[in-house]
């Protein structure tokens, strides 16, 4: 993943807003991954050599997890690096090229609208179930869904309107550009 120049020339105050917003995210994403090792190591460490362990580690453990997994979904859809399929449309001639990818980033956001429903809903559910040993609400769970499909949604707006403002196609999968 390559890291955003965070101070870019002549960047608006609102695109570095967003640049610091999702390095944020990335250290957010690192704070998770460490709380994961930390966590699970020592309590493999504890439970090896002093016969204990750490009773919250498995339920932080596969909190960090879930977070780190939805804001790493959001960084790589603002990054263009999800998994895309472009063989048809390596063929298409740009207006072609242009009414796909409309088409798609509507697809895509009513898939988001879907799932931050659902995400909702299981958000609401969620508040009436404590976890076991932590204690904390299931609710933190959905949370990550809810936030990783707002989140997306807001990129795929931003990304439709400026395609549609006759702005450049993002840079596709396929490191080679027949058209070009």
């Amino acid at each position: 993943m390559q890291a955003r120049p965070s101070g870019r020339p002549g960047g608006t105050p609102l695109a570095r807003a967003a640049d610091w917003c999702f390095a944020l995210q990335t250290w957010l994403m690192v704070a998770c991954l460490i709380v994961m090792v930390v966590l699970l190591f020592g309590n493999v460490t504890l439970r090896y050599l002093f016969n204990s362990g750490i009773n919250v580690s498995d339920e932080v453990s596969r909190l960090a997890f879930v977070w780190m997994i939805f804001l790493g979904a959001v960084i790589a859809l603002r990054e263009h690096q999800h998994i895309g399929v472009t063989m048809l449309v390596e063929r298409f001639g740009p207006a072609a090229r242009r009414v796909s990818h409309v088409f798609c980033q509507l697809l895509v956001l009513w898939v988001l609208w879907l799932m931050a429903e659902g995400s909702w809903v299981q958000t609401v559910i969620g508040m009436d179930t404590v976890l076991p040993v932590t204690g904390m609400r299931l609710a933190v769970f959905n949370t990550a869904a809810l936030y990783a499909a707002v989140a997306m949604g807001i990129l795929t707006v931003v990304d439709l309107v400026r395609v549609l403002a006759g702005g450049p196609l993002p840079m596709e999968s396929s490191p080679e550009d027949p058209l070009v």
